[in-house]
């Protein structure tokens, strides 16, 4: 008769903890932004469909595929760049970062409360769950740039911890956001909305509130930006160079990835949790077990049917795989001590031993994810100096569509006040930004309508070119050599015959 009061106490104090928790987790993200902070390109487009929402231009035509929770954040920000336009993106990186820190603190909870013990076991169990998770290849980037994932696990792995409390009401709500960032979440929420229905009626109006909801927020915004309420489902299988779609055999291209991501400690450790559960009738392991599974079997459809196999994809299976390690090695270890206090402790020994090589290639991934994560910072900031270089963005805007990297065309976007599909359709007619940074994706394109190109400036790696005034080129002799793209990035002439149309002098850059 003791524990369900006892629970019941616990899940009061974890609700009445959760205002706190959410104030604490935006503050980190809030001083995070202290470090080198820009969003990558999926949070650029989202920023900037917020922005277009609010102007009543939404063109989704261009750019990824669409994100419905994201956008609503990005709407509510956009009227704040008005005043300045960096406010919009710092905003959006305070609340994505704060997701990936509630992530890190939900596995906590998590691990510890499925191993049954708020003391030692437990403890040791919630670390390992957050240090497995925090140590996940690219979720370091993910976390620095934006990315929905981060923020999409803190909302499963919470929604699994009010359900464990009882409270399906708010396990509901924390689903359907959940799956306004990832719609792989869907199927999950269906069969737990088919299971409140029929064991719990009060909730049926709020169910059918959010079946209208969330085809609406998915199709009806593609619906208005595209003409195609699909869309997004084209772009997600759009199939780029590196898709897992394009190899002999996907599914097993998927499974070796799900092990690169998961890595080997956290899957023994999952399966030895999943021994422990069928032994033990743990209905939540296995339950977290087979959601697991049922992930994975999801992404592999996906790439079957030409989705891209993205390492984000995997996250959430295997952060699940993260949690279930650290009760399985908590459960293993409390098992060796039960038989002897000294077994217990060796067995923790061991345990810890087998994981430094990992430990260590993990620090390695980290250090490497971050200098990455600043390198992409560096770009973004070179590229806004080069804007600036090129007379600031209502110029650059007011000379035509202009072109950049792919991968900082989301960013052009923002910067310029163009949509993204029109910059994907007129590439190049005007001012163009060009790298020959391999990260920044292939070259800006340049239409070849246009004429010859001058260079405006050079930034950091990045080439400012215009075309040639229209007069100007019509006085060039036939042979006379023009700007060329190579691997190394632009050519100069080193001198037109007759010394006709010299390159003007490179502007240097000034401060926007």
């Amino acid at each position: 008769m003791g524990a369900k009061p006892t629970a019941l106490a616990g899940a009061r104090a974890r609700l009445r903890g959760a205002p706190a928790l959410l104030i604490v987790c935006a503050a980190v993200g809030a001083l995070s932004l202290l470090l080198p902070s820009a969003p990558s390109y999926d949070p650029w487009a989202w920023i900037v469909w917020g922005r277009e929402i609010l102007w009543l231009e939404l063109d989704t035509t261009g750019g990824p595929s669409w994100k419905p929770l994201p956008v609503l954040f990005t709407l509510l920000f956009a009227p704040l760049g008005e005043i300045d336009d960096a406010i919009p993106p710092a905003l959006w990186l305070i609340v994505a970062r704060a997701g990936a820190v509630l992530a890190v603190v939900m596995a906590f909870r998590l691990a510890r409360r499925l191993t049954g013990s708020n003391g030692p076991a437990g403890i040791g169990a919630g670390v390992l769950a957050a240090a497995a998770l925090v140590l996940t290849p690219q979720s370091l980037r993910y976390t620095a740039h934006g990315n929905e994932v981060p923020l999409a696990i803190a909302l499963m792995l919470w929604a699994v911890d009010r359900h464990l409390d009882g409270r399906h009401r708010a396990t509901l709500v924390l689903g359907f956001l959940a799956c306004l960032l990832r719609p792989e979440v869907f199927p999950f929420l269906a069969l737990y909305s088919l299971w409140a229905w029929r064991m719990d009626p009060d909730q049926r109006p709020m169910l059918i509130g959010l079946a209208a909801a969330l085809p609406a927020l998915w199709l009806v915004p593609e619906w208005i930006g595209s003409g195609n309420p699909l869309d997004a489902g084209r772009q997600a299988t759009s199939e780029p160079s590196w898709s897992l779609s394009r190899v002999e055999r996907p599914w097993l291209a998927v499974l070796e990835r799900m092990h690169q991501v998961v890595g080997w400690p956290a899957e023994v450790g999952s399966a030895i949790a999943l021994a422990f559960a069928i032994v033990r009738r743990e209905g939540a392991v296995l339950a977290l077990a087979a959601a697991a599974v049922l992930w994975l079997a999801l992404v592999v459809a996906m790439t079957e049917v030409a989705f891209s196999g993205n390492p984000r994809y995997f996250l959430p299976a295997a952060v699940i795989c993260c949690v279930l390690a650290g009760v399985g090695a908590a459960w293993l270890v409390a098992a060796a001590g039960r038989v002897h206090v000294g077994a217990g402790v060796a067995l923790a020994s061991v345990l810890a031993l087998a994981t430094i090589p990992y430990l260590d290639g993990g620090q390695e991934r980290l250090a490497r994810q971050a200098r990455l994560a600043g390198d992409m910072v560096e770009l973004e900031r070179q590229l806004n100096r080069a804007i600036t270089a090129a007379g600031g963005p209502d110029r650059v805007a007011a000379a035509g569509p202009p072109s950049v990297n792919r991968v900082l065309m989301t960013q052009l976007a923002w910067e310029a006040e163009w949509s993204m599909g029109r910059l994907e359709r007129t590439p190049g007619r005007a001012i163009v930004f060009s790298a020959p940074y391999r990260r920044a994706g292939w070259l800006a394109r340049i239409d070849p309508s246009g004429g010859g190109r001058r260079r405006l400036a050079r930034v950091g790696p990045w080439d400012v070119l215009a075309p040639l005034p229209l007069r100007t080129f019509s006085r060039l002799p036939a042979d006379a050599p023009r700007l060329s793209q190579g691997k190394d990035g632009w050519k100069l002439p080193t001198g037109p015959p007759g010394g006709t149309a010299r390159a003007p002098r490179a502007a240097g850059p000034s401060p926007r």
